[in-house]
């Protein structure tokens, strides 16, 4: 009785005129960060400033509610996660997933609008296509990625390579252990070839949403990217994907920027 309840008073607030359920901006940063990064570049602020309310952040230990009013059944959030970002791609993606798996649960209605900066995005595709089946399941509607180096980045390949070298032995010592303890996840973000991570992830059902790939377009060596060059950003380029992808092509490094919020306000609802 009480669940057909439940369902009737839903479908009436739908009804409702100016009733809407939440969207749901999911935040996933990329290599080398944190879920804070969206908030140090002041791109939740602009957000938050557009009706988007900052709703905390999924961490190891759960959900946690820094900021403002916590998720819910109405209104627009952002929440952002967080990821051991030297980890390899599967482990990420686990996490991105049981966070995933939380909000379908406690919001089951909610609009989901994955948005992800770099290495990222490629976390957030491994987790929609390890859920290709149970997409209807989290209601994610598009995913929009940042700079993210869809075909691979040359920087990750000379990483991976770096790592089996004297270099990767001396690493620890001058506080860059991090390359011993990322070979892995460089090599799974190293070029799109035959028999490598990226390949076979191009190449997997992804679930039918709206793709938007975010270019870095300049390409001048002192203020381009020079970590992903631009054609290596496209999930036009992908062939799960292809033309169902909307580019848009911006200036700037490889990070994140607060004129990135701008864009973003233009993709979400």
């Amino acid at each position: 009785m009480k669940h057909q309840l439940g369902k009737l008073l839903l479908l009436i607030f739908i009804l409702i005129p100016g009733y809407a359920l939440a969207d749901i901006a999911v935040l996933v940063h990329g290599y080398h960060s944190s879920g804070n990064t969206w908030r140090y570049n002041g791109i939740t602020a602009l957000l938050a400033s557009n009706g988007w309310i900052d709703s905390g952040s999924y961490t190891s230990q759960g959900y946690i509610n820094y900021y403002g009013q916590p998720l819910s059944e109405t209104g627009k959030h952002i929440v952002a996660v967080d990821l051991p970002s030297e980890a390899p791609v599967e482990i990420q993606a686990g996490f991105l997933n049981q966070y995933l798996d939380d909000i379908a649960k406690n919001y089951p209605q909610q609009k989901i609008h994955l948005i992800a900066h770099s290495a990222g995005g490629i976390v957030a595709r491994l987790a929609l296509v390890n859920n290709y089946a149970q997409a209807d399941k989290y209601k994610i509607v598009q995913l929009i990625t940042i700079a993210t180096p869809h075909l691979g980045s040359p920087i990750a390949d000379m990483a991976e390579k770096a790592s089996d070298t004297p270099i990767g032995f001396f690493a620890p010592i001058f506080g860059a252990d991090e390359i011993n303890r990322s070979e892995l996840l460089y090599k799974q973000l190293g070029k799109e070839e035959k028999n490598h991570f990226l390949f076979w992830l191009n190449r997997q059902a992804h679930p039918p949403m709206r793709y938007t790939s975010i270019i870095r377009a300049n390409g001048s060596i002192l203020d381009g990217d020079w970590l992903v060059p631009a054609h290596r950003q496209s999930m036009a380029y992908v062939p799960a994907i292809g033309s169902n992808t909307q580019i848009i092509l911006t200036p700037g490094e490889h990070n994140l920027k607060y004129a990135d919020g701008f864009i973003l306000l233009r993709l979400l609802p």
